[in-house]
């Protein structure tokens, strides 16, 4: 019995640095925007997802998160496919196939106005739930949900670094290609600034929880005594990523994406500052004076930060102002379309066929809008009054989540900030961009929310803590 137990916690370890290995694998080719390695994510996602399941059964304490991010995906891909499916009467189908079977004949008739596209969707809106049911099976305990988190924090900091050598030295050259839009600006593994902004925007928020534990480690850690050194590096190596996740953000230029990372940094960085020697034990009692100008002081130096440092995003936004700006202008035609189309939708993935019948003429010529630039209107134009409904409940159990964590958590609680953090950063910028509709992002995104909702809900575990900290000295 003893032999089993140990046999399957080392395939646990083993299942646990796979997951961690393919979400930084489905980051590195362009996001997985190209079809080879999102096929290649997808197979090696699903497949880890089926031999998690099947060895580990449903999770013990995030069982109920869990049984919800089942039930929407199996809702939300079912009626995906029911919009592809024909029609036996056309009250429910577009408007579209009567014109088409007016002016050529055409006989099939759906809700989807491009069928095919919108059944190959499934799979791009089934890999992050799958990656974040994954993440719960394999985060059984708290070690291992910090575990992804560290290997996800890691990673950002090393595309990072990758991304400022690359701006320097090859400004032109994009991984391994010749880039072709946004010269101006860093992108890191991605095409575009603003996803590539969303991604270090979350990997700086982990990398600064990374330094904030070795730090505590580090202070903890007798003077004189053998290691010490290896974990002195260690910090000083986490400080150079956490600087280089946030210079490359900076060098993103993307106006959002440097705002909602900001607003997510006020949310956490205070708290940091607050209660910043982490001990787990409840604080002795402090003039409020004090606490307030911690608070106070943190707003400011973030506030400072944004001042120094993203002067170029500034520019753009006193440049560019929003009424210039073609995201904005469209708006208005993508409330007529999802108005004409609010109960059933016209589709997912149909955004660009859509559209075009809505586009404002005072917009210009220029440009294909391929995506809203708004991950929610999108999706609400795509599936119909389901997105709604679903991204509220969304919401609704990632703020149960959170709530419960805050209340329930001492030693662990910046993390439950760090993911409430990361979700108002992800959740601001999706309303102006389309990170969250890029795999790569989508997954890394999925990994981080499942590894902070299982230690939301975990319980405290004071002894496997210890055991987390004495591995940072080793």
């Amino acid at each position: 019995m003893f032999s089993n137990l140990i046999n399957r916690s080392v395939l646990r370890e083993v299942l646990l640095f796979a997951f961690i290995g393919l979400v930084v694998l489905t980051l590195i080719p362009f996001g997985s925007v190209t079809p080879f390695p999102f096929a290649f994510a997808a197979i090696g996602m699903f497949t880890l997802a089926v031999i998690s399941a099947l060895l580990f059964g449903e999770p013990g304490q995030s069982r109920w998160v869990f049984s919800i991010a089942l039930l929407l995906l199996i809702v939300v891909t079912g009626w995906i496919y029911v919009q592809t499916i024909e029609l036996p009467s056309n009250w429910l189908a577009n408007p579209a196939w009567g014109a088409a079977r007016d002016l050529a004949g055409v006989q099939y008739a759906a809700i989807s106005v491009e069928p095919a596209d919108t059944l190959a969707s499934i799979l791009w809106v089934a890999l992050p739930f799958v990656t974040f049911l994954t993440g719960l099976l394999l985060c059984d305990t708290d070690q291992r949900a910090r575990k992804v988190l560290t290997g996800l924090g890691l990673s950002a900091g090393t595309v990072a670094v990758f991304g400022l050598l690359q701006f320097s030295l090859f400004p032109s050259i994009l991984v391994v290609v010749e880039k072709r839009a946004y010269l101006d600006s860093l992108t890191a593994v991605f095409v575009n600034r603003n996803t590539a902004a969303t991604f270090l925007g979350l990997g700086t928020l982990l990398m600064l929880t990374l330094v904030r534990d070795i730090a505590r480690s580090l202070s903890k850690y007798p003077s004189g005594e053998p290691g010490r050194n290896a974990l002195l590096l260690r910090s000083w190596i986490y400080i150079l990523l956490l600087c280089a996740c946030f210079t490359a953000l900076m060098l993103s230029r993307s106006r959002a994406g440097i705002f909602s990372t900001f607003v997510a940094a006020l949310i956490y960085f205070p708290w940091l500052v607050l209660n910043w020697n982490g001990s787990g034990r409840k604080p002795q009692p402090a003039p409020k004076w004090r606490s307030l100008v911690k608070i106070v002081a943190a707003i400011g130096f973030v506030i400072l930060l944004l001042a120094m440092f993203a002067g170029q995003a500034i520019l753009r936004a006193q440049e560019r102002h929003l009424e210039d700006d073609d995201r904005f202008c469209i708006l208005p035609g993508i409330w007529r379309a999802i108005s004409d189309h609010w109960l059933t939708g016209t589709g997912l993935g149909t955004f660009r066929t859509v559209f075009s019948a809505y586009r404002d003429p005072a917009c210009g010529i220029f440009g294909i809008f391929d995506r809203a630039h708004n991950f929610y209107l999108e999706g609400f134009l795509g599936l119909g009054i389901l997105f709604p409904i679903a991204a509220v409940l969304v919401f609704s159990v990632l703020a149960g989540v959170f709530r419960r964590g805050l209340a329930q958590r001492r030693r662990l609680r910046h993390y439950v900030l760090l993911g409430l953090a990361g979700t108002v950063l992800v959740a601001l910028h999706a309303a102006v961009d389309f990170s969250l509709q890029i795999p790569g992002f989508a997954v890394f995104y999925s990994a981080f929310l499942s590894a902070v909702v299982a230690i939301s809900l975990g319980r405290s575990n004071g002894e496997a803590d210890r055991v987390y900290e004495r591995s940072l000295t080793s």
